[in-house]
C-alpha cells in the first residue's frame, strides 16, 4: 500500500514538471554594436511563483547590466490569460558572434540565440551635441521592387519632453514599419539613450527614390528647483536626418519568370490534409501549397493555379497571405489549397510547380520547385458508380421505403407495380392541389406581412449557421445548412443537399456543397473541412439576392385605396 502511495506521489510530480510552461527567450535586436545594450526577454505563458532565471552562463559573453520580472494576469475574449516575464539589460564583452547559451528556469530551459556584435560605431570629430539624429540606409542601389531598410536613431545624454518625428513618405514606393528599439550606447565615455526606428521601402518605379530630411522635434525637460516647484520645460530642440538619393534599376533582361519577385530568400512548401499514400475514389484530400519569401510583401507574392488533373475531380480555395515583420526586414507567406476528389482507381500524376524569382544577395535567376509526384488510388469499397461522384444521401433525413425487386411471377410484378404507379400517381394529385391551396391562402394574405415573416425566418437560419459554420460542427452545420435553403427558396421543395445543388446555378457554391458532402460521407474524412470557406459562398450568394429584395420591397403600389 504504502509503495502504490509512493509510486502515484511520484507520478504526479513527474506530470507536474512535464507540463510545465517551457520558457521562451527573444531578443530586440540580431545586431548590435560593441558599446549597444541588448534586451532580453525571457516569457513563461504562466501565472505562478518562479525562482527567475539562472544568468549565470550569460555572464561569460555578455555584462547584465539589469534584470526586472513582471507578471500578468487578464481575460481576453472570455479566455484566461497568464504569463510571467523578465526583462534583462545585457552588453557585450567582445565583438564578434556571441551566443546567449541556453538559460535555466525552474528546471525549464530556453533555446540559444546567436548576436553579431559589430564594433564602435564612428562618430565626429569633436564634442557631441547632447541630442543628435542619424539615418542610414543598407544599400544605395536595388532593383525595382527589391526590400530597401531604412533606419533612423535618435541620440539623447539629456531628459527630453514632447518627443516628437515625422514619419517617411512616398508616393512611388510602398513602406512597412519594421520596429521601434530604445536602448543606451556609450559614446565618447558618455552614455546616450538610443532610440531606433527602422522601415522596409520597396520602390515601385525604376530610376531615383528621394528618402526626404525628418525632422525630430522635443522640449529639454528642467529638473525642479525643490519637491514643491513644477518641471519645467527648456529650449525647443529640432533636429532633421540627411536625404538619401536611391537608385533602382529595371529588372535584368535575363529574367524571364512570370512574377517578378526580388527576394532574400523563397521557397515551395507542400502539405496535405491527410496522407496522399493513402487515397481511395470518391475520397476528398486537400493539397496545400505556400510560398514563403524573405524580403518581400505578401501583396508582391502570386498567386498559385493549379493544372486540372486527369482522373479526378478539383476545387481551389481562396487563397490567404500575411506579411511579418522581423528585425531583418519582411517575412511573408501565401498559401493557396484545392480538394481533390479522385474519380478513378489507378495512378493520377500531379504536374511540378516551378516558381523563377530574383535572388537579391546572390545577384542570380533562382527556381523554387515543387517536383512532379503521383497519387496511386485505391479502388473503392464497393464501388458500382464508375467515375461519377454524385452527392451522398443525407442519412440523417427520413427516407422513402426501399423499392424490393421482385423475383416471383412476372405477371405479379406487373399488378404490383400498376397498384403503385397508381397509388404514387394519386400522392402526386394531392401534393399538387394542396400546393395551390396553400398559394391562393398566400395570396390573399397582406403582401408586407409575408414578406417580414420571411426574411426573419431567413435572417434567423443564416444566423444558426453562420455559428455552426464558424465553430467548424460539420455535423450541425448540414441540417443547418438545409433549413437556411428551404427558407431562402420557399418556392422548393429541399430535403437534401443534393436538392440544394439541384436549385443553386453558383459553380462555387456547388463545389463547396461536393466538399462538405465528401468530408461528411466519404470513406475518409477530410479534416481539413473548413465552415468558413462555406460561410463566405453562402454570403456571396445573399448579397447578389439583396438589392432585389429591395427593390422590390420599396415598390408602390399600383392603385391606392
Amino acid at each position: 500500500m504504502q509503495r502504490s502511495i509512493v509510486a502515484f506521489i511520484i507520478l504526479i510530480v513527474f506530470n507536474m514538471a512535464v507540463t510545465a510552461a517551457e520558457p521562451v527567450a527573444s531578443i530586440d535586436r540580431s545586431v548590435i554594436a560593441i558599446d549597444d545594450t541588448l534586451t532580453l526577454k525571457i516569457r513563461i505563458n504562466d501565472g505562478g511563483s518562479y525562482g527567475g532565471p539562472d544568468l549565470s552562463p550569460v555572464k561569460n559573453t555578455f555584462y547584465v547590466l539589469g534584470n526586472s520580472q513582471s507578471s500578468r494576469h487578464m481575460i481576453r475574449n472570455g479566455k484566461s490569460e497568464s504569463w510571467t516575464e523578465w526583462v534583462i539589460t545585457l552588453m557585450p564583452k567582445r565583438k564578434g558572434r556571441l551566443e546567449i547559451p541556453s538559460i535555466n528556469v525552474d528546471g525549464q530551459r530556453t533555446q540559444p540565440i546567436s548576436v553579431v556584435v559589430q564594433p564602435s560605431i564612428p562618430t565626429p570629430g569633436g564634442s557631441l551635441e547632447p541630442v543628435f539624429v542619424e539615418s542610414e540606409v543598407d544599400t544605395s542601389s536595388v532593383y525595382v521592387q527589391q526590400q530597401l531598410i531604412y533606419t533612423l536613431r535618435i541620440f539623447q545624454s539629456v531628459q527630453l519632453d514632447n518627443m516628437n518625428i515625422t514619419e517617411p513618405e512616398f508616393d512611388n514606393a510602398a513602406m512597412e514599419k519594421l520596429g521601434q528599439n530604445s536602448f543606451q550606447r556609450r559614446i565618447q565615455n558618455s552614455p546616450y539613450r538610443v532610440h531606433e526606428l527602422r522601415y522596409a521601402i520597396f520602390p515601385q518605379q525604376t530610376g531615383e527614390l528621394i528618402i526626404p530630411e525628418l525632422v525630430f522635434t522635443a522640449n529639454e525637460a528642467l529638473a525642479r528647483r525643490s519637491v514643491f516647484s513644477l518641471p519645467g520645460q527648456g529650449q525647443r530642440i529640432r533636429k532633421m536626418t540627411q536625404q538619401h538619393t536611391i537608385k533602382v534599376k529595371a529588372p535584368p533582361s535575363s529574367f524571364t519568370g512570370d512574377t517578378w519577385l526580388p527576394a532574400k530568400s523563397l521557397k515551395l512548401i507542400e502539405t496535405w490534409s491527410s496522407s496522399p499514400g493513402n487515397i481511395t475514389v470518391g475520397d476528398s484530400i486537400t493539397r496545400k501549397v505556400t510560398i514563403e519569401a524573405e524580403g518581400l510583401l505578401d501583396s508582391q507574392l502570386p498567386p498559385l493555379s493549379f493544372s486540372p488533373i486527369e482522373g479526378a475531380k478539383f476545387y481551389p480555395d481562396n487563397g490567404s497571405s500575411e506579411t511579418t515583420a522581423t528585425d531583418k526586414g519582411t517575412l511573408s507567406t501565401r498559401a493557396d489549397s484545392a480538394a481533390i476528389i479522385p474519380t478513378r482507381e489507378g495512378e493520377i500524376t500531379l504536374p511540378e510547380i516551378r516558381l523563377q524569382w530574383w535572388d537579391t544577395k546572390a545577384r542570380k535567376i533562382r527556381e523554387a520547385v515543387i517536383p512532379a509526384s503521383t497519387l496511386t488510388v485505391k479502388p473503392a469499397l464497393n464501388n458500382t458508380q464508375g467515375n461519377s461522384t454524385p452527392l451522398a444521401m443525407d442519412h440523417s433525413l427520413p427516407t422513402s421505403p426501399l423499392s424490393t425487386v421482385a423475383t416471383g411471377n412476372p405477371s405479379q410484378n406487373l399488378l404490383w407495380q400498376s397498384i403503385a404507379a397508381g397509388f404514387a400517381l394519386a400522392w402526386l394529385i394531392t401534393l399538387y392541389l394542396w400546393w395551390q391551396l396553400k398559394r391562393n391562402n398566400r395570396v390573399d394574405s397582406t403582401p408586407d406581412t409575408v414578406i417580414i415573416e420571411k426574411v426573419l425566418s431567413e435572417k434567423q437560419a443564416f444566423k444558426q449557421l453562420s455559428k455552426l459554420c464558424r465553430n467548424n460542427d460539420i455535423q450541425a452545420v448540414r441540417p443547418a445548412l438545409v433549413e437556411w435553403a428551404r427558407s431562402y427558396w420557399p418556392e422548393h421543395s429541399i430535403q437534401s443537399l443534393h436538392d440544394i445543388q439541384g436549385h443553386s446555378d453558383h459553380p462555387s457554391f456547388n463545389s463547396a456543397l461536393t466538399q462538405l458532402d465528401n468530408a461528411l460521407y466519404g470513406s475518409q474524412q477530410d479534416s481539413s473541412w473548413s465552415g468558413e470557406s462555406l460561410l463566405s459562398v453562402i454570403k456571396l450568394i445573399r448579397d447578389s439576392g439583396k438589392s432585389k429584395a429591395v427593390k422590390a420591397e420599396h415598390l408602390k403600389p399600383l392603385y391606392s385605396n
